[in-house]
């Protein structure tokens, strides 16, 4: 069985949930739990081909769309995750299959194939946290920074987020997070959620200084290589 944690972080880009992943990061790297901070596409053949598509700002076809990412986690998954939850490390991942079920079946491919597929390979999800917000808001927030890719389009993020939330109800363990509320209240909910299972798992040690892995620099991290805005589904 594995030992670690895997948390989830899923929703529309401009939700907050990439923030919301740094933050919880730098809190469990003070509690001396070890932490490794993944992504998908991650940086598999697979999903170098997706950022590339991405970055050129140049769509594939749903079908080969879905065909790459379902390589990159089922690799992601084998060689990355499941080596890393049996050393007792809490995983926190940007996107999982609940990405796909909402993003390729907002462009007409069948959601409950999808999941049927993902499901046969991915480890299950300690908790998920999706990150709901009106997508005019997650769009404006993406344009103080950068411009929108091809995934960021308003009318189609409005079939994702539909999406999203018709199918978060098939996910174990997911909760839906009002991405409006404010930042610091959310950070403190989700601390809260994830330090029971911290707890519960004796995975903290309570002393500073450990190592927090993954992609981006956390302080105080060595990078190797009112109305609760929670919402149990």
């Amino acid at each position: 069985m594995d030992r670690g944690i895997l948390v989830v972080f899923e929703g529309i880009d401009g939700s907050g949930k990439s923030t919301q992943r740094e933050m919880l990061a730098g809190w469990l790297a003070e509690q001396g739990a070890r932490c490794a901070m993944l992504a998908q596409p991650s940086d598999s053949l697979a999903g170098r081909m997706l950022r590339r598509a991405t970055h050129a700002h140049r769509r594939l076809s749903p079908e080969t769309e879905l065909a790459l990412f379902l390589r990159d986690r089922r690799e992601q998954a084998r060689s990355v995750i499941r080596p890393l939850l049996a050393q007792g490390v809490v995983v926190l991942l940007d996107r999982h299959y609940l990405s796909s079920v909402a993003y390729q079946g907002a462009l007409g491919l069948d959601p409950e194939e999808i999941l049927r597929r993902c499901i046969r390979f991915s480890p299950l999800a300690d908790v998920t946290f999706l990150f709901d917000i009106e997508p005019n808001a997650a769009l404006a927030r993406i344009r103080k920074h950068r411009s929108a890719d091809p995934f960021e389009r308003l009318d189609y993020l409005v079939i994702v987020r539909r999406m999203y939330l018709e199918w978060v109800a098939r996910i174990p363990n997911a909760v839906v997070v009002n991405a409006a509320a404010e930042g610091r209240v959310i950070a403190a909910q989700i601390r809260e959620t994830v330090g029971r299972l911290v707890t519960t798992r004796g995975l903290g040690s309570g002393q500073n200084g450990l190592r927090c892995a993954g992609e981006d620099p956390i302080p105080g991290c060595v990078r190797p290589s009112g109305r609760s805005s929670l919402h149990p589904v």
